[in-house]
């Protein structure tokens, strides 16, 4: 059988009572096989629009025209802190999904694409690690505190980082050496993966899972929210802008 826009429609609305906790599951699923949509369809929009609503990452699949339409919706009933949670929620799974099979669903990244161009605006700066360093005086008033003032930041994982995956940006694959000569050999930033403030405790690095190079202004631009871009999401908002040009 066909799944219709109704189909999806009404699977939205059963699935945010059960996720709201107004609706068991097993009730929803069931009032959509009344309006006709199969029991294994049911259960997977109802797990996808929770798994977007908290910003997981999904491992089931559904249509891209339901993909967009579930993403309106959420910004439509949730608000915007929902909406950045289900699109960082897409581009997990489109990582999953290239990870498990290989398959690059190109039409599944242009609605990442374009949502992720329609994500609110957010702050317009962002302190690098680079910039401040730990004993800086006061010359302006209080020095705002930035992530590597409030933790420590470890040398040894970052070596470990480049080691592993060399100096060029993981987004924009510029590599200072090759552009500026010896003046730019070994520039690069790190980027944590996971932002350290949203831990909240000490960790342990790992360097090749947790951290990645990226050159200052694509660090800068995957902090252009929070939580910050994913590499790939980054990625790809790059390359929709260069085809574009």
């Amino acid at each position: 059988m066909k799944i219709t826009q109704q189909h999806y429609q009404n699977a939205y609305e059963l699935a945010r009572r059960v996720y709201e906790g107004k609706m068991r599951p097993t009730d929803a699923k069931a009032e959509l096989a009344l309006k006709g949509l199969n029991p294994s369809s049911a259960s997977d929009l109802i797990y996808i629009l929770r798994h977007m609503l908290k910003g997981e990452r999904y491992t089931r699949a559904m249509s891209t025209a339901n993909t967009d339409d579930y993403l309106t919706w959420i910004r439509r009933d949730y608000g915007d802190d929902a909406y950045v949670g289900a699109v960082d929620a897409l581009g997990k799974h489109l990582e999953y999904y290239f990870s498990l099979k290989g398959d690059r669903l190109e039409s599944h990244r242009l609605v990442l694409a374009k949502h992720l161009a329609h994500l609110p605006a957010t702050p317009a700066s962002f302190d690098s690690p680079e910039e401040i360093p730990p004993f800086t005086s006061h010359l302006e008033g209080r020095v705002r505190q930035v992530l590597v003032n409030a933790y420590e930041r470890n040398s040894a994982a970052r070596a470990a980082c480049l080691a592993h995956y060399g100096y060029a940006c993981s987004v924009c694959g510029l590599e200072f050496g090759s552009v500026y000569g010896p003046i730019g050999k070994d520039f690069i930033h790190v980027h944590h993966l996971e932002e350290i403030a949203s831990i909240a405790e000490e960790y342990e690095v790992d360097p090749i899972h947790d951290l990645r190079p990226v050159c200052p202004n694509c660090h800068a631009m995957l902090h252009k929210r929070k939580p910050a871009y994913l590499i790939g999401d980054l990625k790809l908002l790059l390359s929709t802008q260069t085809h574009s040009a």
